[in-house]
């Protein structure tokens, strides 16, 4: 029930459009019904008056069959355009919600979910969910308008055929949908599992084609594939053959109805307390009162399968961090320090990446950060980005006139602060300077060209004749890994952070890309305090101090020349990358 409250609060922002979409197809409805049963009625009068030679006004039933048949059709068509429209804007709207949602969760909660299974929550389970209004919500809202008026008009001429029609409806629109939800909730659940399992099984195996065919293990795979298709697939079945089975008892049902109405009827023609012509129409008038909850079986069998999907996105949305403990905003007016104090970080119990780490990086500093792998350094950064929650200790903004825990600004302002040069880092398909303003949406082609020219790219820029406006392509693969290097730190010192943190930036590049990245690096220096992550003894002896982490835990802080000199494993460390 909460998650479905939750999706109607996504449907507030389109509320009149669903209203409208919902009184347009009960005008339909109820059009329908009114046709259905005035045209028996004018045919079973005409009979009748033909048999007894007399005349009778036709006109008047013609015109109500004639504007009934225009209302029914003006108001289908209104209502398929509106709903659908309607239906597109609930599905953009939810589509929007799971993306914010995905681009606000941290390293941790994206680590522990399978790429391809975060890709099958945007993707099947919105599509999932883009049925809710159109084949859940609305039936509800015309079957709750359209009964009770109905069943008014008919409880007019006899209230036992009412009586009978309305148990009918409620055993076609409620019991039998009920009992069949009941039924499939279980087999939504899974139904939704084992669906992300066989894209995730999918995605796998086309991204591993290469190393099952090296260990020759493509059967083994494909078969595992075909199991988790076969699961999927026998989900399937369960939810149609209970659907076969509801429809065939609905429709028994509707002319089980059909024949009570007759034979309760037809006493009373017979004693002359009811025209007989008014057999014909409400028989018919029951057999079109089901119009009104035809779609509701369908809308109980669709309520699990939109709510098992509801699940599962909005199990992304309850793992977004409370912003409640945002009290401070900052502006990259002047480069800031850092302090760590008594800084800790376990993924398991008596696993600690970082313990009770305790440092302090001044205003303009320049600090290296090297240790072997896994001795802490990526988590350090990660905590610094936020992209880690932090768990023990604190992290410290130094500026000149305060000292600001860095948990107590928002994300934005703590990426308006911090820039990230990653290791591995995505260029869009797009355009040199598209994939600049990623980092700074409003700015100016003289800002690109001066940190190209700090990130040592203007000779590159002047060899293209498109310059700014040259295609990098899918993944930028018309660059090769020094220039992609180069871009990422030009995009970086584009938001003028205060601090910089650079991710192993020369890491696996050839000689002359090397010096370039470096010199691009240097020059980046002089305006903002830099955090390196790096090996390169080139690299470390332009730095102000070094931080050695061992094991999570600081070996050592002094410069890199008094390392090289005090400790033989630090010159193996920095020689062996």
């Amino acid at each position: 029930m909460t998650n479905f409250i939750r999706l109607l609060k996504l449907c507030k922002p389109h509320l009149s459009a669903m209203l409208l979409g919902a009184f347009l197809a009960t005008l339909t409805v109820l059009a329908n019904v009114g046709l259905l049963a005035i045209s028996g009625w004018f045919l079973a009068a005409m009979a009748a008056a033909g048999l007894a030679g007399v005349h009778m006004n036709y006109f008047t039933p013609a015109g109500v069959i004639r504007f009934l048949a225009i209302v029914r059709t003006a108001s289908r068509y209104g209502e398929r355009l509106v709903t659908h429209n309607a239906t597109f804007l609930l599905l953009s709207e939810i589509r929007i919600n799971v993306f914010s949602t995905l681009s606000k969760l941290n390293n941790v909660d994206l680590a522990m979910s399978r790429s391809a299974d975060l890709f099958n929550r945007m993707q099947n389970d919105v599509e999932a969910l883009d049925k809710f209004y159109l084949n859940v919500l609305l039936p509800m809202i015309v079957a709750l308008v359209s009964v009770p008026i109905v069943l008014l008009f008919m409880s007019i001429y006899n209230a036992n055929v009412a009586l009978l029609c309305f148990i009918s409806l409620l055993l076609v629109g409620v019991a039998l949908p009920i009992m069949l939800s009941k039924q499939l909730q279980q087999t939504a659940e899974l139904e939704t599992k084992y669906s992300a399992t066989l894209r995730a099984q999918l995605s796998d195996t086309l991204s591993g084609l290469r190393e099952l065919a090296i260990y020759q293990a493509t059967e083994q795979q494909v078969a595992q594939c075909r199991r988790a298709s076969e699961r999927y697939n026998q989900q399937l079945f369960t939810r149609h053959n209970a659907e076969a089975h509801s429809n065939g008892l609905s429709l028994l049902i509707v002319q089980l109805s059909m024949l009570g109405a007759i034979v309760i009827i037809t006493p009373l023609v017979y004693d002359g307390s009811m025209v007989n012509v008014e057999l014909a129409m409400l028989s018919l008038f029951v057999l079109a009162s089901f119009e009104t909850v035809l779609t509701l079986p369908n809308a109980f069998i669709q309520l699990p399968v939109a709510l098992s999907a509801a699940q599962r996105i909005f199990a992304l949305e309850d793992k977004l961090p409370s912003t409640t403990n945002t009290t401070h905003e900052l502006v990259a007016v002047q480069p800031l320090g850092l302090e760590f104090k008594q800084l800790s970080y376990n993924y398991h119990a008596d696993n600690y990446a970082l313990s009770n780490i305790n440092f302090t990086i001044l205003p303009l500093q320049k600090v290296a950060i090297v240790g072997q792998s896994g001795s802490g350094k990526s988590t350090l950064v990660n905590l610094l980005s936020g992209l880690w929650p932090q768990q023990n200790g604190a992290i410290n903004l130094l500026s000149p006139d305060k000292n600001i825990a860095i948990n107590t600004i928002s994300q934005q302002n703590r990426c308006e602060l911090i820039s990230i040069v990653a290791q591995q880092h995505h260029i869009f398909d797009g355009t040199i300077a598209e994939n600049l303003r990623y980092a700074a949406p409003d700015a100016s082609e003289a800002q690109m060209y001066e940190v190209c020219q700090q990130a040592q790219l203007t000779d590159w820029l002047h060899e293209l004749k498109l310059g700014l406006n040259t295609r990098l392509g899918t993944a930028g693969r018309s660059l090769s890994r020094g220039q992609s290097r180069r871009l990422a730190l030009a995009q970086a010192l584009l938001r003028t952070p205060a601090i910089l943190v650079l991710d192993e930036p020369t890491e696996g590049l050839d000689n002359q890309s090397k010096h370039l990245v470096m010199d691009a690096i240097l020059t980046s220096m002089e305006h903002c305090t830099v955090i390196s992550i790096t090996h390169d003894p080139a690299l470390l002896a332009n730095m102000d101090k070094v931080i050695w982490l061992e094991q999570g835990a600081v070996k050592a802080i002094t410069t890199h020349q008094q390392l090289v000199t005090e400790h033989t494993d630090y010159v193996n460390l920095i020689t062996r990358f």
